[in-house]
């Protein structure tokens, strides 16, 4: 909403600019509508029978995130792995073979934590699933109702595979240790609560047989055909429930016949297609790209083809690489590179050539409801660029009965004109890089083109992009905010004979009357006054500490008489100034301490990684001392867990003669008399005015931080001193358990490395995620 009240509707998603065109598409690596590209693709177009005998004897490829490589053996029963020297069998820790039960192998599908998934099957009654973990190195196998093709593993671990009629989903894995029952206990039904299994089966759709299958953390994606060259993606939410349906995309006709998929992006799939017998040169050597969209009216969305280029250097093998790190890559050939390695992983690049649709006009499919008729629809902002050459033109039309939506004509709109604001939002920043005349916020206002009265109105309004380019170059939409109601500077101010008092029909002619004439030329003031206005009533945005720009901070603190360090992280600069009031008003004091160095330390107070202690709290009596509470669930040294026997029985009873000094040194010292006065003395000289500051965890990396708020809070009159320990504890408790009594949550191990390492004490040794640990390890010099 503006400072006028008027509210705006705001296109920002790919979903709110749907339309029915695929000359215009989002796209993803600009965050922005654009031109679809439009590139002359140079694919192979194999038969089907062609693609399935290639798609049959395709081997995977597997590459972790070493560069070391994993591939099927000769008779596919087991794994073999490259780390440089030559091809060797991988083995888990047992150094027992990773090889299939019986039968074959049938896939090779890396990812999640470093799990290897390899379904088999012996094409009878035998089929399942076998399991290698990279860094654990142990290996764990579950059976299949159905004899698996291809398989893909989640970033959450889940291993999914696919038959030729079904998608099956399996979890879990071996306890971390071998367990030994024991006849003399009882024992569990089940010792491993979560072994490998498979969870559920969901039938594919009949008469689709799948192919491959890939995701991209939100969707599956499952390549089907049917046998006579129609090929079907289906797609499905990667959740862990059988009920979610398969939503059915027909693959472009224009895209070959793929036998392999890859996820490129959020709804961008790479579909690979054996090479041509006939292609010696390898001129048809791109990859095609297909995106998932919806067909308005249609019960199956079409795979469209991307005409953009993926070209590759060479195929030795029409099958994907499954890669750790999740980019797409090849099975080319051996070049001068790598000559002993064939085939060998390349990674799938776009070709750096841009080339769009020169122009495309879409309707979009969502209409805007303003939820009241005859709403007078006032200003389109855009966020985007136009660069020269290009052309950005919206059309409109407005309704209120969505029956006459398509009887209702869509009207043009003047070109956007280019404002200075970076948004007409105060002080917000806008999307698209700020360039007089080319690119940041556009404006439009809303009108007809012909007729006495030129408003927009209606509840509904939708819009028609229209956008146009040189082929190199290509308008970019980044967000529309459509502002309704109209605030009008003639309705709102002037007298009411300046008014609109007609109310002709949406297809009169004619000129515009003096009314109308008025209200379109105050809307030009109206449209350069109201940010102004907006920034005015926001301009408290500039001084207060949750939203006022980073270049302020500093002034702001010391306006009120601090200084915050510019090298400090934005949100430790705003939680500064927030308590400048706070910190000033408790300063010297132990709460003000307190809150100082939790904020230096961005927490380290709350978390217990600093602790401020006063040192006459380290002195406790063993005396009993009626009437007084002897509570500890505050005391730092020991968080409540000290068990006293004290009992109240009057305002004070001490039974202790050598303790009733020091309680008058504590409560009463001014009752002292006599030796009892040095006893007092020599009390508070041991334990007054000196504060000890206990660092543990990470709190012992911000010592500097934690010594300039100490200079800087702690009164003059107080020494203090600061204690390192890598290991948080609560010092009354600790020593009597022999163990670590501090909850928190620990921090990652670090890796273990020779000369530097303390065993025992920190680092843990663990294994990469390679196929050959031990050949990374050797390379590196690390355990």
């Amino acid at each position: 909403m503006d400072v006028n009240g008027s509210n705006y509707f705001l296109l920002r998603e790919p979903e709110d600019f749907s339309n029915a065109t695929f000359r215009m598409t989002w796209n993803p690596s600009r965050d922005a509508l654009t031109l679809a590209p439009n590139q002359a693709l140079r694919l192979p177009s194999p038969t089907p029978a062609a693609a399935l005998a290639a798609w049959t004897a395709a081997t995977p490829l597997a590459l972790d995130a070493f560069g070391q490589l994993a591939r099927l053996s000769a008779d596919r029963s087991g794994v073999e792995y490259n780390a440089g020297h030559a091809f060797r069998q991988l083995r888990d820790g047992e150094f027992d073979p990773v090889i299939a039960p019986t039968g074959t192998l049938r896939d090779l599908a890396l990812g999640g934590d470093g799990r290897l998934a390899m379904p088999w099957s012996d094409d009878a009654n035998a089929h399942g699933l076998l399991v290698f973990h990279l860094v654990r190195r142990w290996q764990s196998m579950c059976e299949l109702p159905e004899a698996p093709l291809r398989a893909w593993v989640g970033d959450d671990d889940t291993l999914w595979c696919v038959s030729a009629g079904s998608l099956m989903c399996c979890r879990g894995q071996p306890l971390p240790l071998p367990y030994q029952a024991q006849p003399e206990r009882f024992e569990p039904l089940q010792p491993n609560p979560d072994p490998l299994a498979m969870r559920w089966q969901q039938a594919l759709p009949p008469g689709l047989s799948a192919l491959a299958i890939c995701g991209d953390g939100a969707q599956l994606y499952v390549l089907c055909h049917a046998g006579s060259g129609a090929q079907t993606v289906l797609v499905r939410p990667a959740q862990l429930r059988s009920d979610l349906p398969f939503a059915h995309y027909i693959v472009d006709a224009d895209a070959p016949f793929a036998i392999d998929l890859a996820a490129l992006a959020p709804r961008r799939l790479a579909a690979l297609a054996p090479r041509d017998p006939g292609d010696a040169d390898f001129a048809q050597r791109d990859c095609a790209v297909l995106e998932p969209v919806e067909r308005p009216g249609e019960d199956s969305g079409l795979a469209r083809l991307v005409r953009e280029r993926h070209p590759m250097l060479s195929l030795a093998v029409p099958r994907f690489v499954t890669s750790a790190d999740r980019r797409v890559r090849y099975q080319a050939e051996a070049d001068d590179e790598l000559p002993t390695v064939e085939p060998r992983p390349r990674l799938l690049q776009p070709l750096r050539r841009p080339a769009f649709h020169t122009a495309a006009t879409g309707l979009m499919l969502r209409p805007l409801d303003s939820g009241r008729p005859d709403t007078i629809w006032h200003r389109i902002y855009v966020d985007g660029c136009i660069p020269a050459g290009c052309h950005l033109q919206i059309a409109v039309r407005a309704y209120d009965d969505p029956a006459r939506r398509t009887r209702t004509p869509l009207i043009l709109q003047p070109r956007p004109v280019w404002n200075p604001l970076p948004s007409e939002l105060p002080f917000a920043a806008g999307i698209a890089a700020h360039k007089p005349g080319e690119s940041g916020l556009f404006e439009i206002l809303l009108q007809r083109n012909d007729g006495p009265v030129r408003r927009i109105a209606g509840r509904y309004l939708q819009l028609q992009l229209r956008l146009a380019g040189n082929r190199r170059e290509t308008p970019a939409i980044h967000a529309l905010r459509v502002y309704a109601p109209r605030f009008s500077y003639q309705e709102a101010y002037l007298p009411e004979l300046f008014r609109q008092e007609f109310d002709v029909a949406p297809d009169a002619t004619g000129p515009a009357n003096g009314a109308d004439v008025r209200e379109r030329l105050l809307a030009a003031f109206e449209g350069v006054l109201t940010p102004i206005e907006g920034r005015v009533a926001a301009a408290d945005q500039l001084l207060h500490p949750n939203a006022a720009p980073p270049d302020n901070l500093a002034w702001l603190g010391a306006t009120l008489g601090e200084r915050i360090p510019g090298y400090w992280p934005l949100p430790r600069q705003r939680r500064q100034l927030r308590n400048i009031g706070l910190l000033q008003q408790w300063k010297g004091t132990l709460g003000g301490v307190n809150l100082a160095l939790d904020i230096a330390t961005d927490g380290g107070i709350q978390r217990g990684e600093v602790v401020v202690l006063e040192n006459f709290r380290l002195r406790r009596t063993l005396a009993t001392v009626l009437g007084v509470s002897m509570d500890d669930r505050d005391h730092p040294l020991t968080l409540g867990t000290g068990m006293s026997g004290n009992s109240i029985v009057g305002e004070s009873l001490i039974l202790s003669e050598a303790d009733a000094r020091e309680f008058l040194a504590l409560f009463s010292p001014e009752l002292a008399a006599g030796e009892e006065v040095e006893i007092v003395e020599r009390f508070f000289e041991r334990y007054a005015h000196q504060v000890s500051v206990l660092l543990h965890g990470r709190g012992t990396a911000q010592r500097e931080a934690v010594e300039t708020v100490l200079r800087q809070h702690m009164p003059a009159h107080l020494q203090w001193r600061l204690f390192e320990t890598e290991h948080p504890f609560v010092l009354g408790t600790a020593p009597l358990l022999a163990m670590d009594t501090y909850v928190e949550h620990a921090p990652a191990a670090r890796r273990v490395v020779i000369d530097d390492t303390r065993l025992g004490r920190e680092g843990v040794l663990t294994n990469p995620a390679a196929f050959s640990p031990r050949d990374l390890n050797a390379a590196h010099g690390a355990g």
